[in-house]
């Protein structure tokens, strides 16, 4: 079973101790996964495998966080789902589980008739030769934290600080970049909240 939750706007921090919080009521038994929705204050963060040469902007503040993957750029107008769920289920193993997360994002934006896909060897999603979506998680005692970030309508210009996955930022756009045309956050919830049964439930 799911609970969705839209948090909204929400400091990173804020939102790790909350995850942190789920995190350890399913290590002591809860039966409850969370699917949560927000979006957060501008935030640089490292997973477990960043390379320091792919800050660019010395100047700028890095969070490292127990996910996996590089650095890469969170801000206004993208849209974070984090999943908290049990791989110790039958359902998934590490592998699937990302794969899934995956096909979730890239069936959300084939309801926008954005023609998504998943690229051999590299982990995010994909739409016209650019990145949309990263995804890294963490996992701790068998219970996944963190998840994929979505660029919706973000300044993009915050990914040239970086090279965002140890990739060239012009790698990256966003919904309002290939459609030209402006969605809200709250329908890209909405669109999420109808989807995601299809792969997690």
């Amino acid at each position: 079973m799911f609970k969705v939750e839209k948090l909204g706007l929400i400091d990173f921090q804020k939102a790790l101790e909350y995850q942190n919080k789920l995190v350890s009521l399913k290590q002591k038994g809860s039966k409850t996964n969370y699917f949560l929705m927000m979006e957060h204050e501008h935030v640089f963060t490292m997973g477990k495998g960043a390379d320091l040469k792919n800050i660019l902007d010395k100047n700028i503040p890095v969070i490292v966080t127990n996910r996996g993957g590089d650095i890469t750029y969170h801000g206004p107008g993208q849209l974070t789902g984090y999943i908290i769920f049990d791989l110790r289920s039958d359902k998934f193993d590490i592998h699937g589980f990302l794969r899934y997360i995956e096909l979730l994002i890239i069936g959300v934006l084939n309801k926008l008739d954005i023609d998504a896909y998943q690229i051999e060897g590299l982990r995010g999603v994909w739409a016209e030769n650019k990145k949309v979506a990263s995804i890294g998680i963490g996992v701790k005692k068998g219970i996944t934290m963190h998840g994929f970030a979505l660029n919706v309508n973000p300044d993009l210009s915050y990914f040239s600080k970086i090279n965002p996955c140890g990739l060239n930022s012009s790698c990256i756009s966003s919904i309002t970049e290939l459609k030209k045309s402006v969605f809200s956050m709250e329908t890209l919830f909405e669109l999420f909240i109808k989807e995601f049964p299809e792969y997690f439930e």
